[in-house]
């Protein structure tokens, strides 16, 4: 059951980013294998993180996620920091958890084990696993202990070991690898672990060939790769091909699937391009090396998906055990800079056994620069990337340089769009030509033709290596257009240059580096070999040009010679000198060119970074003692004002960061004496840094945080303060510091450097203020208020008086002699406790006839919190964890004194309260609000039990260009189903969402432009739940979208199934086992095509397809929380043509009987039933309408009266004494268009 507890006395803390701005997507395209967005049009997906956190997300516009921590644990380190990232189009974002803060700091853990968007996009989330895989680096040889999670993998040699971490038991592992509470602030792990890496995905890398790279040249020549061995890892083989008969000498499955068979198709076709034998075609379809030796590892399963273990399994096997020369990996996963797992052992293999791995760069091409996928950004790594048969390079192709350094990556292209080569029987991947054959795009097909060539050089020269062949493939590659170096390396690959020319280069890349204020000139060195007879004199020429295109500044990279003479069975070097001169910042890169009159032509690819102007920041925290704090006390968040990146640090800390515009944000606590470590919000809203500089944020300036309505009852809640910027780079993200406290247990300040303020700086004070859903006090003098939360299902509601006892650990032992009947029993828990523990404790507590359990938590690994979830057994009594206040509470149950515990179920007073300012911090953060100024809002929340609702998922104003309000922190409050009540409201703009708290629940979204002094009405959830068009769809980068749409020859269908009665849209669950259905596309009678989930699909079509179409949307949603609309089935025919984008012109029948709160109408007696009939391109014309009703769930149907007055509908139906209803519509238009549609049990009828 997910629930949105008020965390008591918690202080959390995150960044969040949002866009500023948006720009237009791209033009819809056809899908290919790899997917890097969230599903639009999906609510939400909950990721587990490796510490046990929850975090929900839901796309919003602009193409980032909002990320809402689900259940805060008020027993661990609070607070989170989240950023994103952006390549291009792609947009990561990524919440930290401040326990992990230091350890992700200091490297000990993968920073992508916190990218939110990366654990959805590779299926981590919770709805698809229920494990989360790692790779743990330790030293070689060592075992590691593995409680709480599963040991997949071990690979002694390589020092790693891959476990899949029980969500369940997250919390758990999180405790035993950090230690816990005994070392808070760890930046080592404990047990031995080195650093702990995502197992991240590895995917195929998707999107006449021959002649275009001179197969037929070497051939001739007598180079077929004959007797070389090339290891293809990938999703197995179809070793009873006819073009593979004979091939393959050895297989191994890495994958668990129990065999090397390929059900994907990917790797037969990735193994026939190599070395295929073309006997199915008659030799039209031969591979590459035909006559080489292939080696089989299947570490991508039978849905083309693997890990980073199967991977580095697989290499270690092929380079190692098996020998290959040669090994092929048309897979990868997401960009790096190389240090990853899989990438480092990449480089040590191919050290240790002199192995060439070719890599695919990846097809991500259209997110921009910086999208080379691991391993392909391995140093050893030969990159490939993509180009067509006209020498184009491919759209999707990933980019280079690799991130952070700038390396050459991708290094050589090959052809790799519209590929034929053998397809393994029973699959159908790409376009079937003929029975043997298949055609596909992408690098994983770019790269297997170099490995071919790899092979056909191997075997012309016997001796060299892994570097020398590397070298040699990218040194004799054919230019390509005007296509820069980090597009496709050197060139395309030119196996008839490759395996004629004499004169090889033996350094594959160059690259230089120049710092800011550091070495402005370096040295590099080129070395050419000759294995010819006679001397070669070459003729040398390095161009560079900038990131643009352009010509870089004169003499920025310059061979030390204009030729060099390379001596028979020799060599020779050329030193480069590059040297910044008046070189910008920034990224330039080239192509050292050797030529001779008589033919040679060899390319060395260059690259050279130039620093951006970098100065030295440090920025000091003081808190309200005018002590320095650092670390999880005093956290510091640089804003970047002018690129939208964020970096977090700890207080004291220096950084360098280059030239700019900045904001500074620090979030300081203090100590306080009996109650949460007070919170400081200070910021320095403006620096411009152009020099070394030192920022200190006091919070002995800072002013205290007040916020108060004038109902004395809406004392608990919380205050939220939302402090940051916005950027003004172009992609327009705008991060900021979200600080949330309990004002019942946690003071708040906040303050700005005097003087000092931007444009950009935005800040403002949030409060939700409710009623306590509980309140403890221990009876003593004075008396005292106790931070508690439910450790178990909270007792009935109501007010009431305990005595205490104090039951020590609550062993057996510990109750003897203590007078427990009736009472409320504190314990104080060990270190070591875990849920069995517990429940024996508790269980031992009422079996001595006490009343409830108060449990004061030690420090160490118990991290209970929440922990009754999932198979665990409930705790047989009322159990409370207590925080703030729990020291003097134990004490008074020692003297055996006196409590007073109040439950609500619901709070009658609810505020949502938000105050916004721009340029600066206010001085005075004091806010007193009549609820008289406010606009009342009526919310009736329809239902029935077990349904609740979460009201606190997200609720924002809309100021200022942004979101505010306390929903940004995630945390809210259960209303129950089947009642109603007055929410007050800040007057603005609002968005409101409202979560069922049933397992992977959706919810309804409403806006709302509120007025102060005005009351409003909003229903919720009203019968009837059907199909409705209000609101919008949102494409891949979040933009909103039509719901059903046509854009060409693509129609995209996103369909809110379970809209209310007032339009207020939700969705159909795709992620989880909660709805059945599906989305079927016909054109006049035929099946274009089908989804599997329920009112949603992407369907391509025939070009310039037109004529009549139907589409068929149904959803079977059958739980015990979902009474009603239990079956949706919609059936629409309408007319589509290509000549111009198109929403189309779908009906939806709305139905707005009157029902109570439990969704129930009056039984045995005549009922009149409102309806209108809306399409969604507009208002449609000439309506012809026909309702039936069935009491029987559809198995019999009546007619209804239908009467018509002006554009509203009315059904009379005559009601049974009970039983539910269900209706059936049939609606058309002048145009032609039609919907039949049917929803099982509509409305309830009766008591």
């Amino acid at each position: 059951m997910r629930k949105f507890p008020t965390v008591p006395g918690a202080v959390l803390a995150v960044v969040l980013m949002t866009t500023a701005a948006t720009a237009a997507g791209p033009a819809p395209r056809e899908a290919e294998a790899d997917n890097l967005g969230l599903s639009p049009g999906v609510a939400s997906h909950t990721v587990t993180l490796i510490t046990g956190d929850t975090v929900a997300a839901t796309r919003e516009a602009g193409g980032g996620l909002a990320l809402t921590l689900v259940d805060p644990d008020p027993l661990s380190a609070p607070g989170h920091t989240e950023f994103t990232r952006s390549r291009g189009g792609l947009v990561d974002s990524y919440l930290v958890p401040h326990a992990a803060t230091p350890l992700v700091q200091s490297g000990a853990l993968d920073l992508e084990l916190f990218n939110i968007s990366g654990l959805i996009r590779q299926g981590y989330d919770d709805a698809s696993m229920d494990t989360l895989p790692l790779i743990v680096e330790h030293e070689a040889g060592e075992r590691l202990s593995t409680r709480n999670a599963r040991t997949d993998r071990v690979l002694p040699s390589l020092g790693l070991t891959a476990l899949s971490e029980v969500k369940g038991d997250a919390e758990r592992f999180w405790q035993r690898l950090t230690g816990g509470a005994d070392h808070p602030a760890a930046r080592t792990l404990v047990g031995g672990p080195k650093k702990v890496w995502l197992n991240a995905r590895m995917r195929q890398s998707l999107d006449a060939s021959l002649p275009q790279i001179g197969v037929p040249v070497a051939w001739e020549a007598g180079h077929t790769g004959k007797d070389v061995t090339v290891a293809v890892l990938d999703s197995g083989i179809d070793a009873a091909h006819p073009d593979l008969a004979g091939t393959v000498t050895q297989t191994k499955d890495f994958t668990g699937t129990g065999s090397t068979d390929d059900r994907v198709g990917h790797g037969t076709h990735v193994a026939a391009t190599i070395a295929g034998s073309g006997a199915a075609s008659e030799g039209r379809y031969t591979g590459v090396a035909p006559d080489a030796r292939l080696l089989v590892g299947k570490v991508l399963d039978d849905h083309g998906q693997g890990q980073m273990d199967d991977v580095i399994a697989g290499m270690e096997w092929a380079a190692g055990e098996a020998g290959a020369a040669i090994v092929n990996l048309s897979l990868g996963g997401e960009p790096t800079d190389g240090t990853d797992p899989v990438s480092q052992t990449l480089n040590k293999l191919s050290k240790q056994h002199d192995t060439l791995f070719v890599v695919a760069a990846g097809n991500a091409g259209e997110f921009g620069a910086e999208t080379v996928g691991a391993p392909a950004s391995a140093d050893a790594a030969l990159a490939v990337a993509n180009v067509t048969k006209s020498d184009v390079p491919a759209e999707r192709s990933s980019r280079g340089p690799r991130i952070r350094d700038g390396a050459v990556k991708p290094e050589i292209a090959a052809p790799g769009t519209g590929i034929v080569a053998a397809r393994a029987g029973g699959t159908q991947p790409g376009e079937t030509v003929a029975e043997h054959y298949t055609k596909l795009s992408g690098t994983s097909m770019a790269a297997p033709h170099v490995a071919g060539g790899a092979a056909i050089l191997a075997q012309q020269h016997p001796d060299w290596g892994a570097e020398r062949l590397k070298a040699a493939l990218i040194g004799t590659a054919a230019p390509v257009g005007d296509a820069g170096v980090y597009t496709v390396g050197s060139g395309r690959l030119d196996l008839a240059r490759a395996t004629a020319e004499q004169v090889h280069p033996v350094t594959p890349t160059v690259q230089g580096f120049l710092p800011w204020r550091g070495e402005k000139r370096l040295r590099r060195t080129v070395t050419y070999a000759n294995s010819g007879p006679e001397a070669v004199t070459l003729d040398l020429n390095l161009t560079t040009t900038d990131a643009a295109g352009d010509a870089a500044p004169a003499r920025l990279a310059v061979p030390s010679a204009s030729t060099v003479t390379v001596p028979a069975d020799g060599t020779a070097d050329v030193g480069i000198t590059i040297d910044r001169g008046r070189a910008e910042p920034g990224q330039y890169s080239g192509v050292l060119l050797a030529t001779t009159a008589a033919g040679t032509r060899l390319r060395t690819p260059v690259a050279v970074h130039v620093e951006q102007e970098m100065y030295d920041l440090t920025v000091a925290a003081l808190d309200r003692t005018g002590s320095a704090r650092s670390g999880h006390d005093g956290q510091v968040f640089l804003f970047d004002i002018d690129r939208g990146a964020v970096r977090f640090v700890g207080g004291g800390q220096r950084v360098r960061v280059p030239r700019g515009n900045y904001t500074v944000v620090a979030l300081v606590l203090t100590p306080e004496n009996g109650r949460e470590d007070s919170l400081s919000v200070l910021a320095h809203p403006a620096l411009a840094l152009r020099r070394n500089t030192t920022v200190t944020l006091d919070a002995r300036q800072a002013a205290k945080v007040r916020i108060e309505v004038d109902q004395p009852a809406a004392r608990a809640g919380m205050w939220v303060t939302r402090t940051g910027t916005k950027a003004t780079h172009p992609e327009g993200w705008a991060p900021s510091v979200v600080s949330i406290v309990d004002p019942r247990f946690g003071d708040l300040y906040a303050g700005s450097t005097p003087g000092v303020s931007s444009p950009e700086f935005y800040s403002g004070h949030s409060a939700r203020l409710i009623e306590p859903a509980l309140e403890l006090f221990g009876e003593s003098d004075p008396r005292h208020e106790v931070q508690a939360g439910w450790l178990s299902a909270p007792p009935e509601a109501g007010s009431r008086r305990h005595r205490l006892a104090h039951g020590g650990q609550g062993r057996p032992e510990d109750l003897d002699g203590i007078e427990v009947q009736d009472r409320m029993v504190v314990l104080d828990l060990p270190e070591d406790t875990d849920w069995p523990d517990l429940h024996q404790r508790v269980t031992a507590v009422r079996d001595r006839g006490g009343a409830l359990v108060a449990v004061r938590h030690l420090p160490g690994p118990a991290a209970l919190a929440g922990a009754g979830g999932g198979d665990r057994e409930p705790l047989p009594l009322p159990t409370l964890s207590l925080g703030v206040g729990a020291e003097p509470f134990a004490e008074l149950a020692e003297s055996a004194g006196t409590a007073e515990l109040t439950v609500r179920d619901s709070t009658e007073h609810f505020y949502e309260l938000t105050f916004p300012e721009t340029g600066q911090m206010t001085t005075s953060p004091v806010y007193s609000v009549r609820t008289a100024e406010l606009a009342a809002v009526t919310v009736a929340y329809h239902g029935a039990a077990p349904q609740q609702y979460g009201t606190g998922m997200w609720s924002t104003l809309q100021a200022h260009g942004l979101s505010w309000g306390p929903s940004l922190s995630g945390i809210g409050t259960d209303v129950p189903a089947n009642s109603e009540r007055v929410e007050h409201y800040t007057p603005g703009d609002w968005r409101l969402q409202r979560l069922f708290n049933f397992p992977d629940g959706d919810g309804l979204r409403a806006a709302m432009r509120l007025e102060g002094g005005k009351s409003y009405r909003l229903e919720l959830d009203a019968a009837v739940m059907g199909p409705g068009f209000e609101g919008h769809a949102l494409d891949e980068r979040g933009e909103p979208r039509p719901w059903a749409r046509r854009v060409g020859d693509r129609m995209d269908i996103t369909i809110p199934l379970f809209s209310d009665a007032d339009g207020h849209w939700r969705t159909a669950d795709p992620r989880a086992e909660v709805d059945t259905g599906s989305t079927t596309l016909f054109h006049e009678g035929a099946v274009l095509g089908e989804s599997t989930v329920a009112g949603h699909g992407e369907f391509t079509l025939p070009r310039q397809h037109s004529g009549e179409y139907r589409l068929v949307a149904h959803v079977d949603r059958e739980q015990p929380w979902w009474p009603l609309s239990t079956s949706v089935r919609s059936d629409w025919t309408f007319h589509s043509g290509p000549d111009q984008d198109q929403v189309l012109p779908l009906l939806a029948v709305r139905y707005a009987p009157e029902v109570d709160l439990t969704n129930g109408a009056q039984g045995g007696s005549e009922f009149s039933i409102p309806v209108t009939v809306t399409r969604q391109d507009g208002v449609p014309d000439g309506v012809g309408l026909e309702i039936e009703v069935s009491y029987d769930d559809g198995r019999t149907w009546s007619a209804t009266r239908v009467d018509r007055d002006g554009d509203a509908w009315s059904a009379t139906v005559r009601h049974p004494a009970d039983g539910f209803a269900s209706l059936r519509a049939t609606a058309t238009d002048s145009a032609g268009n039609r919907v039949e549609q049917t929803i099982i049990r509509a409305y309830r009828i009766g008591g």
